[in-house]
């Protein structure tokens, strides 16, 4: 079943890996995901990412050879490495959430710099602007802005077509969750919850990816009446949400899950059933917004619903002490 994760994994995001995208030399415009009206007056070969799932759409779109620059993180990453083992040497910009050097952008005298719509990237672009270097800045949460995304970096880089073979990967993947849960009734929908990477009590809202995945996997997110960016919770709150599933950020660390063995949490329904689950993948993680995403909805689908898919498409990992399941892919 290696191999089924394996064919998925390389569909989504390798699509067009070593091919060379042909640069369109004149000027255009285009409208960015902030509404910004960007215009690019030459070829794009220099081109910078801000933040991960930025690296991500841009090598989903084979343009990692015209990287000079990345977040930090993702010159650590494993699936980048594997696809590019330059990209370790490629220059660090910072990260989105401690700070981009802006400095550093500006050296890297990039054709192109993809910036997110959070924090500081609205001030950077319009710095970057003043010195005659353009940016887009992109928002992707859900699986269409996912692929907005891919059209804007595209776009951007002067080869529009080129979106069009990833975002038909994702729907091929999203559109076999729909047919296999299309009979699913509402009062058979699961609940479930998201632990992030900041911790087990530190939830993801109705405006992040991770309730796009769960409500394409035909479950219902606990944590949908939040809104905003991840928010804490208490336990006692998690214990009310009683969700049938538990999902935790790949990146949770080892103290987070350790709380899982407090008496109190034993009533949660995920915990007392032992549904709960590391998202995949060890490579590149599915709960960022990417192309990847998709295969994060058809995982849990199967998690939640495996009698709707004939198959097993994941073999789970041996149980830790704290009663979680490592997913491998």
């Amino acid at each position: 079943m290696q191999r089924v994760w394996f064919f998925l994994l390389v569909s989504v995001l390798l699509v067009v890996p070593n091919e060379v995208l042909a640069a369109d030399g004149g000027a255009r415009t285009l409208m960015d995901m902030a509404g910004r009206r960007v215009v690019i007056q030459g070829p794009v070969n220099r081109m910078v990412t801000t933040f991960k799932p930025a690296t991500l759409s841009v090598f989903s779109l084979g343009l990692g050879h015209k990287l000079v620059g990345v977040d930090n993180s993702s010159r650590q990453d494993p699936l980048h490495l594997a696809v590019f083992p330059g990209i370790a040497d490629v220059a660090g910009v910072g990260t989105k959430s401690m700070g981009i050097s802006f400095e550093t952008l500006v050296s890297l005298k990039p054709d192109l710099v993809i910036l997110h719509a959070q924090k500081e990237g609205l001030s950077l672009a319009e710095r970057l602007g003043a010195m005659g270097i353009p940016s887009v800045i992109i928002l992707p949460e859900t699986f269409d802005t996912i692929k907005e995304t891919l059209r804007v970096i595209a776009e951007a880089a002067g080869d529009p077509g080129k979106s069009l073979s990833v975002e038909k990967e994702m729907d091929a993947v999203t559109d076999l969750v729909a047919r296999r849960l299309a009979t699913l009734d509402e009062k058979d929908r699961k609940t479930a919850y998201f632990a992030s990477s900041l911790g087990l009590f530190s939830t993801t809202t109705a405006n992040m990816i991770q309730h796009e995945i769960f409500t394409l996997a035909g479950i219902q997110n606990v944590s949908a009446g939040l809104t905003g960016y991840f928010q804490d919770i208490s336990p006692e709150q998690l214990v009310q949400w009683n969700p049938d599933i538990m999902v935790l950020s790949q990146y949770l660390k080892q103290g987070g899950m350790e709380r899982l063995s407090d008496p109190g949490l034993q009533k949660v329904r995920a915990v007392s059933g032992k549904a709960v689950y590391r998202c995949p993948s060890s490579l590149a993680a599915w709960d960022y917004p990417s192309p990847l995403s998709a295969l994060a909805s058809l995982w849990l689908a199967q998690k939640a619903y495996p009698e709707r898919f004939q198959i097993s498409i994941s073999r789970p990992g041996p149980m830790n002490s704290a009663g979680v399941c490592s997913e491998k892919p």
